[in-house]
């Protein structure tokens, strides 16, 4: 009887001399997934496209030849390369073709970025010009306050018909015409508590 291709897996990978641990380790691949594959269950994959991928790698990594197991799966609901021409003639590109100026991304110079479209920008854009609004608005209304008079401040009627202080008040040089003005005091007694 052959051997199926999850011991040709396990032989290869014990003549390594590695663990299922320190293979997944070298492979990036997790144990378990390892333990499927060694075992023939591709169904614990959940996707026949993880299962082609990890089969793929995992069969690269200790030297076996995984072609006649790829060959052997069922294909996925698309079928590939096939069906994808057959949509991509009948119906169009889904991609828009890139630009013949542009350049490929991996033939770019090794210091050059890519530019990404992003919100961000424009929200910073917008948070700092309604900062700015709110700001002048503050300070207008701070101007404003600083310019209106209370009530107290206001000058009483005086009447012109008093004679004028004995002494006029000199400021700056000028004299200032002053009057006295009385404010009425209302004073009240204290009530003894008993």
């Amino acid at each position: 009887m052959p051997a199926t291709f999850g011991q040709l897996l396990t032989e290869a990978r014990e003549k390594r001399g590695l663990s299922i641990d320190d293979a997944a380790h070298e492979t990036r691949i997790p144990a378990q997934r390892l333990r499927y594959m060694e075992s023939d269950n591709i169904a614990a994959f959940g996707s026949l496209t993880y299962a082609r991928s990890f089969i793929r790698q995992y069969s690269e990594f200790l030297g076996v030849d995984s072609s006649s197991i790829l060959e052997g799966l069922p294909e996925g609901a698309l079928g590939g390369e096939r069906d994808y021409r057959y949509l991509t003639q009948s119906q169009g590109p889904w991609l828009r073709e890139p630009a013949a100026h542009t350049a490929s991304p991996a033939a770019a110079p090794a210091g050059s970025v890519r530019s990404i479209k992003s919100p961000l920008p424009a929200a910073l854009g917008v948070f700092v010009f309604v900062l700015a609004c709110v700001a002048m608005w503050g300070s207008h209304m701070a101007y404003m306050h600083s310019q209106t008079e209370p009530a107290a401040l206001k000058a009483l009627p005086v009447e012109d018909d008093e004679p004028a202080s004995p002494a006029p008040a000199t400021v700056g040089g000028t004299n200032v015409k002053t009057k006295q003005v009385d404010f009425p005091v209302t004073a009240h007694k204290a009530v003894p508590v008993n």
